[in-house]
């Protein structure tokens, strides 16, 4: 029983060493050093962002008196900034911030070839001893898997735009009206502007649905970009004007000074 005791005496005194070693602190992080990052949730349905990504940072250099926690997005043709947002410094030392971007620009379900790609990325700069500026970034792939869509052509002619075009509405949900506008890009202000909005009759029980796209008095080289809306999110989709044979004549424009300028389209429908 001596021998129990005393064996039991000495592993206590090992787990009391122990524990004296795990409280010693960690070497505090330096300018340079790879972020350790939690993004929090990585995956959305296409046509929202959700609560958007949240980063926490645990350990940040004493020096760094700015975080950015970003989302960009990369295409076959390149790519940008979607949105960024600070990161904050909490009461217990960690640095917390989520970004979310605007339902204007909701996340796109990846194509057959692998595009859009999106990215989150918490990073900050600083000048090393040679005064150049240096970068430290930590970044992950975001996931996103279907969901609301809005399909049509992608091109379209003057005549057939007059006429309209199919459009095919997906992924929302059962029975609900989907809303939303149609702009077009004015070159001349740089801006886009709306031209009208729309409201399709119920979907279907599936969530899908078809409505026609008419615009009238577009030009060639103009591209519209319809936001489509509803409870399950919201997606963009674009079209732009070429140019066709099938074209109607349109009668001449009276004479003004200067050259004449694109007309802003006259009408959109949209109908299910």
């Amino acid at each position: 029983m001596r021998i129990i005791t005393r064996a039991a005496v000495a592993l206590a005194g090992a787990a009391t060493l122990g524990l004296g070693l795990v409280a010693v602190p960690a070497t505090a992080a330096e300018l340079g050093d790879d972020l350790v990052v939690d993004f929090g949730n990585t995956t959305f349905k296409a046509g929202s962002w959700g609560e958007g990504v949240t980063a926490t940072v645990e350990e940040v250099p004493e020096e760094v008196e700015t975080l950015t926690v970003a989302i960009g997005s990369m295409g076959e043709n390149g790519g940008g900034l979607v949105d960024e947002a600070e990161v904050v410094q909490q009461e217990d030392g960690s640095w917390v911030g989520t970004v979310r971007p605007s339902d204007e620009y909701p996340p796109v379900a990846p194509n057959a070839d692998g595009w859009p790609k999106y990215t989150a990325s918490v990073g900050y700069q600083y000048e090393d001893e040679a005064g150049e500026t240096q970068y430290v970034n930590e970044s992950i792939e975001l996931t996103i898997t279907e969901g609301v869509s809005v399909t049509g052509p992608e091109e379209a002619t003057v005549a057939e735009l007059a006429a309209g075009i199919p459009l095919q509405f997906a992924g929302f949900n059962s029975g609900e009206v989907v809303t939303g506008d149609i702009r077009f890009f004015n070159e001349d202000t740089g801006e886009e502007e709306s031209i009208g909005d729309f409201e399709t009759e119920p979907l279907g029980q599936d969530g899908a649905g078809e409505g026609v796209l008419t615009i009238t008095g577009a030009s060639v080289g103009q591209q519209f970009r319809v936001v489509a809306s509803g409870e399950a999110g919201t997606v963009n989709y674009y079209v732009r004007v070429v140019e066709g044979g099938d074209a109607p004549e349109e009668p001449p424009a009276p004479e003004q000074p200067g050259p004449e300028q694109p007309r802003k389209p006259e009408r959109v429908d949209t109908g299910a």
